[in-house]
């Protein structure tokens, strides 16, 4: 068995039924299930079309996406996803460097090192060593002030129910609304009041709860 998934954008929703009903007849499929009104709709079939390619296409032409996954295994247990331009539509790196004086320069080596062409681990070394000497509290004013969720992640988050990990700091009031639930915690860096001290970068992760 297979699930079908058709979804449109949340901004501009415009699945229509007749798509989903042609599709689902088409395909020999079972019931459509709505799981957003004009948004996004599922139905499962027994095997995969031999036109599925031709149809996705199809369909990415109206704005429709088409995602065909095995049925067994669908309900996950488990959500990891990253923070940065993921959960939120910020790099919290970067709007810190802002701050800084230094947001250029980080900015640069952060698209670098995303497009591949700089080594993580020293890109991120180099990143931090630009804010060394900012105050502290400037993470807690970024976060309220420069950050913000990526849209869906309202509904996505306490709909999977998601558990993680994140910055020590990366946890603002308006992220908290979505109901996460921390089971660790990853700082990059340690200081009691600035970031004076950074001279390396230590990485650990406190065990679930």
């Amino acid at each position: 068995m297979h699930s079908v998934t058709l979804l449109t954008s949340p901004e501009r929703p415009h699945l229509e039924p007749v798509l989903v009903d042609s599709l689902r007849n088409a395909w020999g499929g079972g019931d459509a299930v709505w799981l957003a009104p004009d948004e996004a709709a599922t139905f499962e079939m027994k095997r995969m079309p031999g036109n599925r390619w031709d149809v996705w296409a199809e369909c990415q032409g109206m704005g429709v996406d088409l995602v065909i996954t095995p049925a067994e295994g669908r309900r996950k247990k488990m959500l990891l996803a990253d923070m940065d331009s993921t959960i939120i539509q910020q790099e919290c790196i970067d709007e810190l460097a802002d701050e800084a004086g230094v947001g250029g320069r980080v900015k640069d080596i952060t698209a670098r090192a995303m497009n591949g062409e700089l080594d993580f681990e020293a890109a991120l070394r180099e990143r931090v060593a630009l804010l060394k000497g900012l105050d502290e509290a400037v993470i807690g004013r970024v976060l309220s002030s420069r950050i913000s969720h990526m849209p869906g992640s309202k509904v996505l988050l306490p709909t999977a129910r998601w558990s993680r990990g994140g910055l020590l700091h990366s946890q603002p009031p308006s992220l908290r609304r979505l109901a996460l639930t921390r089971i660790g915690r990853i700082p990059c860096w340690s200081s009691r009041a600035s970031l004076r001290e950074v001279s390396a970068i230590r990485f650990w992760a406190n065990k679930p709860r």
